[in-house]
């Protein structure tokens, strides 16, 4: 359909422009729009196939094509734009607010359930509120009641701006909404859950090596307490203590869903299976009926009640009751029931519940909190509070304890916000306690107003406490010492199980007894930044005003005024250069310097106020940027309160450039190359394509040319110069009249480039060194004794070994192995030796310019081939003896032979190669009493009575003849046992050696049978 849909779409656009096309026009677009909905299909099934398998997605982020969804095995899908306007994601922040393009938009994205009215009520509650993106492109207003249920309203404020890709990452609803992806119409929605396959139990703890959960009986004394507010005197305000309440509110038991991304609210229902084993005694099953559940991050939290029977005890009943969760889930096929492990139950008692402090940091006994309203009074606060405090949670400073089953007095919560009661039935209070203090007739408590558990201070107003939201503050509050009455209640039976006091002292500012931070302001920059190899510098200022409104400000809420701050409080290292810290604690250390941060003093006509500036070097920059799309420093001004107690402002500047271009570019055309030099790979047809190029020894008859194997890179490019191309133009300092280009060799280990056999059929390792400007070659297996084979000397690939064996007899042996033109391993494994050659530019050498097409090979001709032109024979029993002058065929790279005067020109080939000696070296092979042509058998293994010798020739008979040729190569001098004899041949090696080294040839020769026989 929605193929069909877009084709409609295209259609209708192309018919309202008024353009006349063709039919084909037509199967063309939507042929290319189908292929596109298909690539967008086929993306999401992808994604949605690895997230089905378990995967979870870990993050979501704009590219310069669209967005990138990471999932937690490493691999990511992207989604292309098919908006103009640049992508952004909306995600959800630390704080639960909706952050699109990670900017707080205020939006919850959870919410809580109201609170509960009292019993009797009409059961109106306050409710709670958040919001989820809706398929539709809007913001869904979700309001919870005290109930948990929620309604849903539209709003019609659009989370995807007009002509923006945008990415709503809705972890709390399980789904990946993007809007305007390129090939697809509407939302694209993507499901960040998979189905639950299994239940795995998470233990407490281990009942007698069993797994097991607490139900857990809460036994106390219930209290009865007055109503109380901030305004009248309740100087005598204590509960009192009414009966006995033993409350067991159930079981809270945890499980591991597979696989965590499981949706957890696919589950319809959940019950437990109960039983008692091994036990005989009377009694029924105790049951278990879950009344609600819930799952964040792969565990399911299971709330349960417990009826009927009893929990059996195995030291009492021999017997340990076990319960087996069972789920009702509804998947995507049909729905399926899934159980989970047995686990056994214990009961264990809990008593004496008593409010305490969470924050003094004293043995548990010493914390707990006044029970009476006249106690907390007459005592010391236990807590300061700034005079214009925005609202001070006091379930952070208060916890829990009781005398758990082994008559430990233990601190049940870490505080009272972390809603650790909750989960067993229980729930915190807070109330202000009006009192008169002295003469004054306003209560200690009207300077006070409470928000659930948020304390604020404030002015009464005619005398009397003042509403929330109408409470204004000032400095005349100070040293007033309101009293907040907690109140700890069991909500399944509705009575209250402990009752504590906590005074306030409102002060100008706290007062510390160790050093501690008042203020952590965050300054972002987002200029660009393009690498450019110089020192240039870029100042990152904090203009004057943003001092004042994020610095100053703050501190004066505080009651630290301007003329405090500028006294007292000091740049630490000094305004020069200061210190710079690896975080934001008391307790932070200095760390390695980014830049120089400075402040200086700017006068706006009217006051002078601290400027501070960031300063960074164009390259430091590069070594910050290049791995971190944004860099932060930490500085820190210092006021000391008393000996070594300080009060610190950490203010972190943070660099995210806007673009950060770190990456420079290129690219080498072929164009560039110069197309007759150039060789496909492995081909000898110039022209056929530009992977290769060959690298061959001086040319005869050229000036000044002795032989020389160097071959100048250069020859091969336009212009005989490298030219680098596509470079971004942001980029100036890496276009190409700025870059500087090397060669090196590429490394040819893990390739087929390595190893290499020489012409002795000795096999070399080949690997690089000088920074990639020399090959070497060891003997397999001997690394420790290596030669330098071929180098290059800037442009200039030099190969090592004219006339001189002893540094470079590895070398010579490479070269001469194959025939020039045997770019493919013959039979013998040998072939022309390659290397492969990298082309580098760079303007400055720490910034690493990436360069495409920049890799090619060279191949290095065998400057001589020498061959068998099968003319050296022999006839049995002739007159005088068998002689035979040695036949051998020279060329060269070119395919010139050496006695071809169409092409040596007057030149001698011999004398410029130095052929300098012809040797018979090695066993001489024959197919004599064998199979003709096969040559297995040495002579003088078959018959000692033929023999042959050879007479080699001088060098000069080599390069200039002895008057009867000219070239004389030698004599073979045949021999017979005086018998006469048939057909057969010989297989003779010779050793050629040349000013590059030698050349093994084997000349065949036949020997005819006897004459007249």
């Amino acid at each position: 359909m929605k193929k069909k849909f877009y084709g409609a779409l295209l259609l209708g656009s192309v018919l309202l422009t008024g353009g006349m096309v063709s039919c084909s026009d037509y199967d063309d677009d939507i042929n290319s729009l189908n292929d596109r909905v298909a690539a967008v299909e086929e993306t999401v099934k992808g994604l949605q196939e690895k997230i089905n398998a378990g995967c979870v997605i870990t993050s979501v982020d704009p590219t310069e094509n669209g967005v990138k969804v990471t999932l937690s095995n490493g691999e990511s899908f992207e989604l292309l734009n098919g908006a103009p306007g640049a992508a952004a994601t909306v995600e959800i922040g630390e704080n639960g607010n909706w952050f699109i393009n990670g900017k707080d938009t205020g939006k919850p994205s959870r919410g809580e359930k109201g609170e509960q009215g009292e019993p009797g009520d009409s059961g109106t509650a306050a409710t709670g509120k958040y919001y989820k993106p809706g398929e539709n492109g809007y913001w869904i207003e979700v309001t919870v009641g005290a109930d948990g249920k929620e309604t849903e309203t539209e709003t019609t404020i659009s989370w995807t701006p007009e002509g923006t890709m945008t990415a709503v990452w809705d972890s709390e609803n399980g789904k990946l909404l993007v809007s305007n992806v390129k090939g697809y119409n509407g939302i694209l929605s993507i499901s960040l859950t998979s189905e639950l396959k299994s239940l795995v139990f998470q233990p407490e703890f281990y009942y007698q090596g069993i797994e097991a959960m607490e139900a857990k009986t809460f036994n106390y004394t219930e209290k009865g307490v007055k109503e109380v507010n901030a305004d009248d005197d309740f100087t005598t305000d204590a509960p009192t203590e009414l009966d006995g309440v033993a409350m067991t509110p159930g079981l809270v038991a945890k499980y591991h869903m597979n696989p965590s991304s499981a949706n957890w609210k696919d589950i319809k229902s959940l019950s437990y299976i109960s039983d008692d084993k091994n036990y005989t005694r009377a009694g029924g099953v105790v049951k278990a009926n879950v009344f609600d559940w819930e799952g964040e991050e792969g565990i399911l939290t299971v709330h349960s009640q417990l009826t009927d029977g009893t929990i059996k005890d195995i030291q009492n009943d021999g017997k340990v009751t076990v319960l087996a969760l069972q789920a009702n889930y509804s998947g995507s096929e049909k729905d399926t029931i899934i159980t989970s492990d047995y686990a056994a139950v214990k009961a264990t008692n809990y008593k004496d519940m008593v409010l305490a402090n969470a924050a003094l940091g004293q043995p548990v006994h010493t914390m707990h909190l006044y029970t009476n309203a006249q106690d907390a009074i007459n005592n010391a606060a236990s807590h300061e509070i700034v005079w214009n405090h925005e609202g001070l949670d006091v379930a952070t400073l208060v916890q829990t304890h009781y005398d758990d089953s082994q008559n430990s007095h233990v601190a049940w919560d870490v505080t009272a916000a972390d809603k650790t009661v909750e989960d067993y039935g229980f729930k915190y209070s807070f109330e202000l306690v009006g009192y008169h203090k002295g003469n004054n007739r306003t209560s200690e408590s009207a300077h006070a107003v409470m928000k659930g558990s948020l304390l604020k201070p404030c002015m009464p107003v005619d005398g009397k406490q003042p509403t929330w939201d109408a409470a204004e503050q000032n400095k005349a509050e100070k040293d007033r010492e309101p009293l907040v009455r907690v109140i700890l209640t069991d909500t399944v039976s509705n009575k209250i199980a402990a009752v504590g006091y906590v005074k306030f002292k409102i002060v100008g500012k706290a007062t510390p007894t160790e050093s501690e931070v008042i203020l952590t302001p965050e300054f972002g920059f987002n200029y660009e930044y393009t690498v450019n190899c110089t020192e240039t510098e870029k100042p990152l200022q904090i203009e004057w005003h943003d001092f004042e409104e994020d610095i100053l400000a703050q501190l004066e809420k505080q009651g630290i005024s301007k003329e405090d701050f500028h006294t007292n409080f000091e740049l630490d290292g000094g305004n020069d250069d200061a210190t710079q810290y690896d975080g934001k604690l008391a307790t932070s250390m200095s760390t390695s310097k980014k830049g120089i941060v400075k402040q200086t003093i700017t006068d706006t006509g009217a006051e002078e106020t601290q400027i501070i500036t960031w300063t960074l070097k164009n390259n430091e920059a590069y070594q910050l940027f290049k791995n971190n799309k944004s860099i932060s420093v930490i500085v820190r001004y210092s006021k000391e309160i008393e000996p070594n107690v300080y009060q610190f402002v950490y203010v972190t500047l943070t660099w995210t450039p806007n673009p950060r271009n770190v990456q420079p570019a290129g690219t080498l055309e072929n164009s560039d190359k110069i197309k007759n030099y150039w060789y496909a790979y492995n081909s000898a047809t110039p022209g056929s394509g530009y992977s290769d190029i060959h690298a061959n020894v001086e040319t005869v008859g050229e000036t000044n040319a002795d032989d020389e194997f160097k071959s100048d890179i250069l020859n091969t490019f336009d212009g005989n110069n490298v030219t680098v191309s596509g470079v971004n133009a942001v980029y100036t300092a890496f276009q190409d009249a700025n870059l500087t280009k090397t060669f090196t060799f590429v490394d040819p280990q893990s390739t087929d480039m390595t190893p290499v056999k020489g012409n002795s059929g000795t096999m070399y390792d080949i690997t690089v060194g000088d920074n990639g400007t020399t090959l070497y070659a060891n003997v397999v297996n001997n690394p420790l004794v290596k030669q330098a084979v071929v180098k290059i000397n800037g442009s200039i690939l030099e190969y090592q070994g004219k006339d001189n064996e002893t540094l470079y007899s590895f070398a010579r042996d490479i070269l001469n192995a194959a025939d020039h033109a045997q770019f493919v391993a013959n039979n013998e494994g040998k072939k022309t030796f390659t290397a492969q050659i990298q082309i580098n530019a760079e303007n400055c050498s720490y910034v690493p310019f990436e360069l495409e097409n920049n890799e090619f090979f060279a191949k290095f001709l065998r400057p001589i081939t020498i061959s068998d032109p099968h003319e050296t024979n022999f006839v049995d029993a002739t007159t005088g003896g068998a002689k035979a002058d040695l036949k051998l065929t020279f060329v060269d790279w070119r395919d010139h032979n050496f006695d071809n005067a169409s092409v040596t020109k007057g030149q001698n080939y011999y004398k410029y190669y130095d052929v300098e000696s012809i040797a018979q070296n090695g066993d001489i092979m024959t197919d004599l009493n064998g199979t003709t042509g096969v040559f297995d058998r040495k002579l003088s293994d078959v018959t000692g009575k033929v023999k042959f010798t050879f007479t080699a020739p001088t060098k000069s008979e080599i390069q200039n003849g002895n008057g009867i040729v000219n070239h004389y190569f030698g004599t073979l001098n045949y021999e017979n046992n005086g018998t006469t004899v048939g057909d057969f041949q010989i297989k003779v090696p010779f050793d050629v050696t040349y000013d590059w080294g030698t050349i093994q040839v084997y000349v065949i020769c036949k020997i005819s049978q006897t004459e007249a026989n």
